[in-house]
């Protein structure tokens, strides 16, 4: 087969895909509600690299509205970054899915940009794996070794504004998105906030109360999104408590991790703190972060980043 034939089929079979996940989406509320979001534009989540190597060259961090950080193989963790945004970004490195990621893409009804690991097959994801469509992905050959791979926010749309007829009218509403002004009046003030993954990885926030928004460090240095070169800065804060075990007998280290429940969260915003319940009742249902009146929280304009930890996770804020 030649590689202009290959090359047209490829394009071909990825044109059906997005094609029939507009069909979905047109029936799944599944937009923001945000002032500062484009509702028009169908989320993209893509799974980023966060060993030290990678956090040296990574991109599009700063930009992302939501991101997951959650446990990998020990010692490791990885970010899968969702973006709202109708400006060319520049993401990466990207690096393989595990099935929670997955399980919670599909949450968002989003285009999923990842390189191969375990995904899901759920209609509610339009999965844009590279192993199988490589055109929105290229290697930056000034960097070595594994952690090379990027796409942007333009080349991932570019094939959903060229072949389809998108329904501009389409709205949707996700509870993360709930952004509003807080009245923060007679708050307590938190400054600090430590969360330890182990001996070797930890990250913590310092909030700036100029700005609302906390400043985020790995190991003590500023975390940096190397596109912008800007120290990656958070609105929201969510510590999200559920079950991660290893996988037996998985060789890789693998784990496994608690998705379907209920469980306790910390959400931290303009420098305060509060106790939430989080629950998630099938697989197919959005994640809900409830206050004591059971009413979804709400939060500081801006982005969220939710890390999903164990139950014995250290986790220190002042």
């Amino acid at each position: 087969m030649s590689k202009k034939y290959y090359d047209y089929i490829q394009h071909f079979s990825l044109v059906l895909i997005i094609l029939t996940f507009i069909l979905i989406i047109s029936n799944n509320n599944c937009f923001a509600n945000d002032d500062f979001i484009n509702n028009d534009i169908v989320p993209i989540a893509t799974m980023i690299g966060n060993s030290p190597a990678e956090q040296d060259v990574q991109k599009g961090l700063s930009k992302a509205k939501i991101i997951y950080e959650i446990e990998v193989e020990f010692p490791f963790t990885r970010l899968m970054a969702i973006f709202f945004d109708d400006n060319d970004i520049v993401v990466g490195p990207i690096r393989s899915s595990r099935y929670y990621f997955s399980r919670i893409c599909a949450e968002w009804s989003a285009i999923f940009a990842h390189c191969g690991g375990q995904s899901l097959k759920n209609p509610n994801i339009l999965d844009i794996d590279q192993m199988h469509y490589s055109s929105p992905y290229w290697r930056n050959e000034k960097i070595g070794g594994w952690i090379n791979l990027f796409t942007s926010t333009a080349k991932i749309t570019q094939g959903i504004k060229e072949h389809s007829d998108i329904d501009n009218d389409i709205q949707c509403t996700h509870n993360l998105l709930n952004f509003t002004e807080l009245d923060l009046k007679n708050s307590n003030q938190i400054n600090k906030i430590t969360i330890k993954y182990n001996s070797d990885y930890m990250v913590t926030y310092e909030y700036n109360d100029v700005q609302g928004k906390y400043y985020r460090y790995i190991n003590q240095k500023p975390h940096i999104d190397q596109e912008s070169s800007e120290q990656i800065k958070v609105s929201n804060i969510i510590i999200q408590y559920t079950s991660i075990e290893k996988i037996e007998d998985d060789d890789q280290g693998r784990v496994h991790v608690g998705l379907i429940g209920e469980g306790i969260a910390k959400v931290f915003n303009r420098g305060t703190y509060q106790l939430v319940k989080w629950i998630k009742r099938t697989k197919d249902e959005q994640t809900l972060f409830l206050d004591e009146e059971g009413s979804p929280i709400k939060y500081y304009h801006g982005n969220v980043w939710i890390h999903l930890l164990s139950k014995d996770s250290e986790v220190w804020f002042k």
